[in-house]
C-alpha cells in the first residue's frame, strides 16, 4: 500500500506539472504569435495608408501643370506647354516659375523634370536651382507602361537627366513620379514630368515599422524590385530570394508561413494597389522573435515548477510513510463502531491513537465528533429553519412596487383637474396598500387580504389608464381563508401593467382565479391570472422559463416570478409550482400550484 501511495502520489504530481508546462508553452506560443500578426497586420494596413496618401499628394502635385494655380500673376504654363514651339525668354521664366512653385509643395521633393514635345526643350529645377533649357528629351527615360499616364519609378539613383554636372547635386537614392502631358482635344500626350522625391518620408514610416536587428520590412513592386529595405545599398535592386513571391502575385492583404534561412517565420504583408503603384509592404517577424516571450514565460513557469516539484516529491514520500500507519489503526476503530463493539457518544470509546500531531488531532476530533453528533443534528436543523425564515423575510423585502410614483402623480394630477370626492376613494386605496406593503411584522396572511391588496393596486391602476382595462376576480369562498406568502400575487399583476398592457392596442382584461383541486389524492391551491396583453414569444417564454429554475434570483435581477416561486416553494414545499402558458387568443396565463398540506387553512 505504501509502495503504491507513493507511486500513485508521484504520478498525480508530476503528470499535471508536465503537461502544464506543455500546454502552457504551446497555448502561450499560439496566442502571442496570433496577437503580434493581428498587431502587425495593423500596424502596416495603417502605414499603407500614409503612404498611399503621402504618394497621392504627390500626384495631386503634378496636376498643377495643368490648372496653373501655382502661378499667381499667370497660368498659362500649360498653354505654353501646347502651343509655344519657339519658347522665348518671358515663357521659359514662367515654366521654372511653375516648376519651383510645384517642387515647394512637397518637402521631399529633390529635383522636377520637365520635357516639351511643341518646343523639343527639357527644364530642370534642383532645389529652386534652375539651369538653363536643353534642346531635346533625356535619352535614358522609361518608356510609359501601356494605357497609362502616372506611374512611379521604382528606387534608383537620381540622374542629372543631361544637364552639366557642375549645377546638379550629388546622385542620391529617389522615387519617381512620372506624368504624360495630356493634350485633351485628341488625347496626344505633349510632354512629360518628372518629379523626383526623396527617401526621407518614407524610410521615416517603414523604419517605424520593425525592430533592427531583430525585424525586416521591404517595399517590393510588382516585379520584385526593393523599393525600400532595412540594407538601403540593395535599393532598387531585385529581391535576390523567393521568400517575396507569394506576397508580391497575393491580390489581397494576408500573412503566411516561411521556414528557411535565417528569417524563417511568418511574413505579414498588405498590399498598395492604385492606377499608378503596384507595391507590396512586407514584414518579416522570425521564430526567434515571435516565441521569445513564450519561451520566457515558459522558462519561468518550470523553474517555479520544478522547484515545488522537488518539494511535493519530498513531502509525497514523507506522508505516505506516516500515514500508512495510523490510517490503518483508525480504520479498525471506525469497524469496531460499525459492528457495534463501540456506541457512538459512549464515554469509554476511546481511540488508542497516543499522537500529537494531525492523525493525532484527526482521532480526536473523530472522538468529539462521535459525542456531538446529535447535538449538530439539531443545531443544523434549526439553523435550517431560521435560513428559511431569513430568505423569506429578504425575498419579502425586495418586492419594491415602483408603480406608487405613478400613482401618486395620477391622483395629483387627478386633484389639480377636478374638484371630486373620487380623489378620497384613490387615497384610500393607497394608504390600504402601503400599510398592507409596509407591514413587516405579517409574512403570511390569509388569500382574502391578499386579494384586497390586489383590489386596491387595480383601482389606482384603473385612475391611471383612465379604465381602459376590465378585471374578473373569479374567487372561490373556500380558499378565502387559506394562508399564503404575502405579496406573491401584487407582482404578477404589476408585471402585466410593466410588460404586457398596451392601451393603444385594446381594452385591457385580467382575470383572477382562487380554486381548490383535488390532484392524486391530494388538495391544491391554484391561483390564475390571465391577461389578453402582447404575451410571450417562444423565444421569450423558453428564456423566462429558464430563469424560473436558475438557482438564484439574484443573478438574473428579477424580483417578479423567479421572488415569487421561490417564496412559495419555501413556505409550503418544494411541490408547488409556477407555470406560464400562452391565454387564448393572445396575452399571458400564470398559473400557481400549491400543496395544501403545510401552513394552509382548510
Amino acid at each position: 500500500m505504501r509502495n503504491k501511495l507513493i507511486l500513485f502520489l508521484l504520478v498525480a504530481t508530476l503528470v499535471p506539472f508536465i503537461t502544464s508546462i506543455v500546454v502552457s508553452y504551446y497555448f502561450t506560443k499560439q496566442r502571442v504569435t496570433e496577437d503580434t500578426i493581428t498587431n502587425n497586420t495593423a500596424l502596416i494596413s495603417q502605414a499603407k495608408t500614409n503612404l498611399l496618401n503621402y504618394l497621392n499628394s504627390v500626384v495631386q502635385t503634378s496636376l498643377t501643370i495643368y490648372t496653373g494655380q501655382h502661378l499667381s500673376e499667370t497660368g498659362q504654363l500649360y498653354d505654353i506647354l501646347q502651343r509655344e514651339k519657339d519658347i522665348d525668354y518671358i515663357n521659359e521664366r514662367v515654366i521654372y516659375n511653375g516648376l519651383q512653385v510645384m517642387s515647394h509643395s512637397v518637402k521631399e521633393i529633390k529635383q522636377i523634370y520637365l520635357y516639351s514635345n511643341v518646343s523639343n526643350l527639357s527644364f530642370l529645377t534642383v532645389n529652386d536651382f534652375t539651369p538653363p533649357s536643353r534642346i531635346g528629351k533625356y535619352e535614358r527615360l522609361y518608356p510609359f507602361p501601356d494605357h497609362k499616364t502616372v506611374y512611379f519609378e521604382t528606387t534608383h539613383q537620381s540622374s542629372s537627366y543631361g544637364f552639366p554636372l557642375n549645377v546638379y547635386s550629388a546622385p542620391t537614392p529617389v522615387l519617381s513620379m512620372h506624368r504624360k502631358i495630356m493634350y485633351s482635344p485628341n488625347n496626344t500626350s505633349i510632354g512629360e514630368l518628372i518629379i523626383d522625391l526623396q527617401l526621407d518620408l518614407i524610410s521615416a514610416i517603414s523604419q517605424s515599422l520593425y525592430t533592427h536587428d531583430q525585424e525586416e520590412l521591404y517595399i517590393l513592386d510588382e516585379n520584385g524590385h526593393i523599393v525600400f529595405g532595412p540594407d538601403a545599398a540593395k535599393w532598387g535592386q531585385p529581391l535576390q530570394d523567393n521568400w517575396g513571391d507569394e506576397a508580391i502575385h497575393s491580390l489581397t492583404d494576408g500573412n503566411y508561413e516561411w521556414t528557411k534561412g535565417d528569417y524563417a517565420g511568418m511574413n505579414v504583408y498588405a498590399k498598395m494597389q492604385t492606377d499608378y503603384v503596384n507595391w507590396t509592404i512586407v514584414k518579416r517577424l522570425p521564430y526567434e522573435q515571435l516565441t521569445k516571450n513564450a519561451r520566457q514565460l515558459t522558462l519561468i513557469n518550470s523553474f517555479v515548477l520544478t522547484l515545488f516539484l522537488l518539494i511535493v516529491i519530498a513531502g509525497t514520500v514523507y506522508i505516505s510513510i506516516r500515514f500508512t500507519a495510523p490510517i490503518k489503526q483508525l480504520i479498525r476503530y471506525i469497524t469496531r463502531i460499525q459492528t457495534g463493539q463501540i456506541q457512538a457518544g459512549q464515554k469509554n470509546a476511546d481511540i488508542e491513537l497516543a499522537r500529537t500531531d494531525e492523525m493525532g488531532i484527526l482521532a480526536n476530533r473523530f472522538h468529539s465528533l462521535m459525542q456531538d453528533l446529535n447535538q449538530m443534528v439539531m443545531r443544523e436543523y434549526r439553523l435550517e429553519l431560521a435560513n428559511k425564515s431569513n430568505q423569506l423575510m429578504a425575498l419579502q423585502a425586495q418586492i419594491n412596487p415602483h408603480f406608487l410614483n405613478n400613482a401618486l402623480q395620477s391622483i395629483g394630477t387627478l386633484a389639480l383637474q377636478h374638484d371630486a370626492p373620487k380623489i378620497y376613494g384613490l387615497i384610500s386605496s393607497l394608504a390600504k396598500m402601503m400599510h398592507y406593503s409596509m407591514n413587516t411584522n405579517e409574512s403570511v396572511v390569509p388569500l382574502s387580504k391578499e386579494i384586497d391588496h390586489i383590489k386596491a393596486y387595480l383601482e389606482l391602476q384603473k385612475q391611471r389608464f383612465e379604465h381602459q382595462f376590465e378585471i374578473i376576480y373569479d374567487i372561490e369562498a373556500s380558499t378565502k381563508s387559506v394562508s399564503i406568502p404575502k405579496m406573491i400575487l401584487q407582482p404578477l399583476v404589476e408585471n402585466y401593467f410593466k410588460h404586457g398592457f398596451k392601451p393603444s392596442l385594446s381594452t385591457g382584461l385580467l382575470h383572477l382565479r382562487a380554486t381548490k383541486i383535488i390532484e392524486g389524492g391530494q388538495p391544491f391551491l391554484i391561483l390564475e391570472i390571465e391577461d389578453n396583453g402582447i404575451g410571450l414569444t417562444e423565444e421569450r417564454m423558453r428564456e423566462v422559463r429558464g430563469r424560473l429554475h436558475a438557482p438564484s434570483i439574484s443573478d438574473h435581477g428579477c424580483i417578479g416570478l423567479s421572488n415569487v416561486l421561490t417564496r412559495v416553494q419555501l413556505y409550503f414545499t418544494d411541490q408547488a409550482t409556477l407555470e406560464l402558458e400562452h391565454a387564448n387568443p393572445h396575452g399571458l396565463r400564470i398559473v400557481i400550484h400549491i400543496p395544501m398540506e403545510k401552513g394552509t387553512n382548510e
